[in-house]
């Protein structure tokens, strides 16, 4: 009996080390899951470049454009990609419904070796949390601080929210939602909510985007002579809504809903030659450019950085450092917090507590300041 055990211990210890040898050897996967163009162009465009860089090592793949629809579709890709013996990892960003179900199947499967990574999640922290390894979110409660600050600064007079039920249903969006209407209320705005189709319903993404094109100028006409600003929750609304606010004189766009200088800004504005991922100093300089075009400087804003790009990016990094076995621990969050800061300097990281005063260990929320596109601007020549 003893030489038996012995040598299932020898054998454990050589599979052990045959599998740090592979990692080190490069066979292995970082699988990535992400939306389409349609409904995050961000996080697709990351997880195209993080192939691009590493064809080898990454491979990809994207959840449908009618994910609450096509949820079981969604759970599959995840089920194909843990079908996949050299797949050690998995980032999905955005979280959409599914993600869980999908994470739950891997183990099943017998692949609770496979390190899981969520961002921007869509299902309820706890669940998700329970479920992933690691989830990392945009602070979009403490944005019910930083955009309504923006809006004082600028003198904002009404506030208008553009959201439909099923991100209301959602536990950080609502929170941030009523942060918001409570600081409305105590700078005196008017707060108001306004129900937009979902893209995700059966007429899709065009019709919320239509809906936004001709909403705005009907909020301008209703509140004429004041200063109005709009925020959607939606990716998919961000760039009618930018368009619709460029040439309305008191329209304000304190942000998207997923801050970064590249969300929907470049194709508003004729910028097509900014790749998301680049120089962002730049890029902010190029906006602000823009912006002055319209007069527009100071009724814009968005955050110094992509977020849900860095998300991507932060993901890939801690998984392949985990894998190679530099990092040890599932949710090693001295590293991940290592990770933030050279990726995202200045940015707020904490985790999150929920209403029931539970705070999630593998549960990570970024907050940047807002920026000033006037700071971007170039010197006037004299």
């Amino acid at each position: 009996m003893k030489k038996l055990l012995c040598m299932l211990l020898s054998i454990a210890m050589l599979l052990s080390l045959c599998a740090g040898a592979m990692a080190e050897e490069g066979n292995y996967k970082i699988a990535i899951l992400t939306g389409t163009t349609s409904q995050g162009e961000e996080e697709f465009r990351a997880a195209e470049r993080a192939k691009a860089a590493d064809p080898d090592h990454i491979i990809t793949d994207t959840y449908p454009d009618s994910f609450m629809a096509e949820m079981e579709t969604t759970v599959s890709k995840i089920v194909a990609f843990g079908s996949d013996p050299d797949v050690k990892a998995i980032v999905m960003c955005q979280g959409v419904p599914g993600a869980k179900a999908g994470f739950d199947r891997l183990k099943e499967m017998g692949r609770d070796d496979i390190l899981t990574i969520v961002g921007t999640p869509q299902e309820d922290p706890a669940v998700i949390s329970a479920a992933s390894d690691i989830v990392m979110y945009a602070d979009e409660i403490k944005q019910g601080d930083t955009i309504m600050e923006k809006c004082a600064e600028w003198g904002v007079e009404v506030f208008i929210h553009y959201s439909f039920p099923r991100h209301m249903a959602m536990e950080l969006i609502v929170g941030r939602h009523d942060l918001l209407a409570a600081n409305a209320e105590a700078l005196g705005i008017e707060f108001v909510d306004v129900t937009a189709p979902d893209p995700t319903a059966e007429a899709g993404a065009s019709a919320s985007q239509q809906f936004i094109l001709e909403d705005v100028p009907q909020q301008m006409e209703k509140y004429a002579g004041k200063k109005v600003a709009f925020f959607t929750t939606n990716c998919s609304m961000q760039e009618p809504l930018q368009t619709a606010i460029l040439t309305q004189p008191n329209a304000y766009y304190p942000q998207p809903c997923c801050p970064s200088p590249y969300h929907a800004f470049p194709a508003v504005l004729g910028l097509d030659q900014l790749e998301a991922g680049g120089d962002d100093e730049d890029a902010l300089r190029q906006i602000a450019a823009k912006l002055q075009e319209y007069d527009a400087v100071g009724r814009y804003s968005t955050w110094p950085a992509p977020v849900a790009m860095s998300i991507i990016d932060i993901g890939v990094a801690y998984a392949e450092a985990y894998i190679k076995g530099e990092i040890t621990e599932r949710n090693d969050s001295e590293a991940l917090n290592a990770l933030f800061t050279e990726k995202l300097g200045g940015a707020t990281i904490e985790n999150y507590t929920n209403a029931d005063g539970e705070t999630l260990d593998n549960y990570y929320t970024i907050l940047l300041e807002p920026v000033d596109f006037a700071d971007y601007l170039e010197p006037a020549a004299e």
